[in-house]
């Protein structure tokens, strides 16, 4: 018991508290910043779960069917937990670092796996709560239940979580054996896997609408199909509901025995904690290629980000969103732009409406911010080189712009066939977002050389939990939104749509001047100090 509580206090602090450099200590200006920007995201997904649910108590409760409400706020969080969870399930359980230097040290598989699944529990229950707490404080405010549903509420709350964390562990084990088998093809899976599941789930929110409607229309037909199709779920609710004993106990197991059949498979060495490095590559003698220094850099960490689907996807989601919005405007856009582009006001704002989504596409493509985190442990490899500052900055810039302009370029493309654009427009849609994508890149790479994560112990935790990433990925958002509201209350006024692109522009190229001399001096000392 003692070394499960040390392990999973190990786990636990290296997920809170990660220092970068020994000895530097976060300011509280930075604190700050990262609890506004964590309160913000919080409270928007709170009032969104928060605002479904009363649309749905209010339609399905005079039908006696509000149960479906706390079904629908159930699956949806444990959806969330399992999608949030899996990847890291694969990474931080099967693929640690550590695995193997954990193995011969006097602990047992069970503890290793008891306290992994511990930490990622821990958040689990976050996740839980960021769907739960609105959709039940929004059903009790509504449906005012008694006093039997708050204790049975507590317990049900604390094994939600168990089921996706069983299945996620599961399908972690899955496809951490694929990875062994397929050794570096493994990558192509992986990144096939991770679009094919964010397709699905954007297409979901595309149509969430819809679905709530055919909820409400059909609610009697589908609560059929939530008690035989989803057991959990609708004991879950029936159990708060109803005060169904029966249905408090099965819900509880349905959470609980999957739990404990994975602890036992891992227990019993069915499922191998083992670190694994894929298939090692077998040098064979050719000729060396010669190349600037920064292009060395550049095809180091263009290989990296192949090799690494989480890193691809999490910093380059901004170019697959481009092109998809710019394919979606030509697949089932095309129509109603036409018919949008014979009212003259609304013509007027065809252009300004794509540029800002593009924007805000190239503003989420980020490689950088990550990107010294990422050397961990290696970074005196890179620093040991005879490779100045400069040339590594410029080669880590390089690999987000080969990746953000042909995305550009073909979304320009795209555009320039379906949505009636002048040249002048196409152009704009070009440089615009290029040189607003370079000023985010640039700014992420400043970032994570303030604040490096270097002593972690799975990617996943750089990509997505690195003050760095978060910091690039709200200051392009936030750039985006002040660039929008400055012209439609500000700008729109005074000039013209196209004046005001070409002040963006010089604005834009003026800030990425001034960053690129922040890096040159200040940055550089930061990066000759890791």
């Amino acid at each position: 018991m003692r070394n499960l509580k040390i392990l999973l206090a190990i786990k636990l602090r290296g997920a809170l508290h990660a220092p970068g450099r020994r000895g530097k200590k976060a300011s509280l200006g930075r604190k700050i910043l990262m609890g506004f920007l964590f309160l913000y995201v919080v409270g928007v997904m709170m009032a969104l779960f928060g605002a479904m649910t009363a649309g749905l108590v209010s339609s399905l409760e005079p039908l006696g069917l509000s149960w479906m409400a706390l079904a629908v706020g159930a699956f949806s969080s444990a959806a969330l937990c399992f999608i949030l969870t899996v990847f890291s399930m694969q990474s931080q359980i099967f693929q640690a670092k550590d695995g193997d230097l954990l193995l011969s040290l006097p602990v047992t598989p069970l503890q290793i796996a008891a306290s992994r699944l511990l930490s990622l529990l821990v958040l689990e229950y976050a996740y839980n709560a960021l769907v739960m707490i609105p959709t039940v404080g929004v059903y009790c405010y509504l449906v005012r239940p008694g006093l039997s549903f708050y204790p049975m509420l507590l317990v049900l709350l604390l094994a939600l979580p168990l089921l996706p964390l069983s299945l996620a562990g599961a399908v972690g084990y899955l496809l951490a054996q694929v990875g062994r088998l397929l050794g570096r093809g493994k990558n192509i899976i992986m990144l096939v896997l991770t679009a094919a599941a964010f397709l699905v789930y954007l297409y979901f929110c595309m149509n969430l609408n819809s679905y709530i409607a055919l909820l409400i229309q059909r609610g009697e037909e589908l609560s059929h199909v939530f008690r035989k199709a989803m057991p959990p779920f609708y004991h879950f609710a029936i159990a708060l509901e109803q005060g169904s004993l029966s249905s408090f106990l099965q819900a509880v197991l349905w959470g609980v025995l999957p739990a404990g059949v994975f602890l036992w498979l891992v227990q019993k060495g069915f499922l191998d904690l083992r670190s694994t490095s894929g298939v090692k590559a077998v040098y064979r003698k050719k000729p060396l290629r010669v190349s600037r220094p920064w292009m060395a850099v550049c095809r180091k960490e263009g290989a990296r980000l192949l090799s690494m689907p989480t890193y691809l996807f999490n910093c380059g989601i901004g170019a697959l969103l481009m092109v998809a919005m710019a394919a979606m405007v030509a697949w089932k856009g095309t129509d109603a732009l036409q018919a949008m582009g014979a009212v003259p006001q609304i013509r007027e704002l065809i252009a300004p409406a794509l540029m800002a989504a593009m924007c805000f596409c190239a503003a989420t493509t980020c490689t950088t911010s990550p990107s010294i985190s990422l050397e961990g442990d290696r970074l005196w490899v890179l620093r040991s080189s005879p490779l100045s500052p400069r040339d590594v900055f410029l080669g880590k810039l390089a690999v987000n712009m080969i990746l953000l302009l042909p995305a550009v370029a073909i979304s320009v493309i795209i555009l320039a066939f379906s949505a009636g654009l002048s040249p002048l427009d196409l152009v704009l849609l070009f440089l615009l977002p290029s040189l607003l994508g370079l000023l985010i890149a640039l700014f992420g790479l400043y970032a994570n050389l303030l604040w490096p994560r270097l002593d972690y112990t799975s990617e996943n935790a750089v990509v997505k939990q690195s003050a760095s990433v978060m910091a690039a990925s709200f200051g392009g958002m936030g750039a985006v939104l002040a660039l929008g509201l400055c012209y439609w209350f500000l700008a729109r006024k005074v000039m013209s749509y196209h004046i005001y692109c070409f002040c963006a522009l010089a604005l834009l190229a003026f800030g990425c001047i001034l960053l690129w001399r922040l890096l040159l001096t200040k940055g550089a000392k930061e990066y000759e100090q890791l």
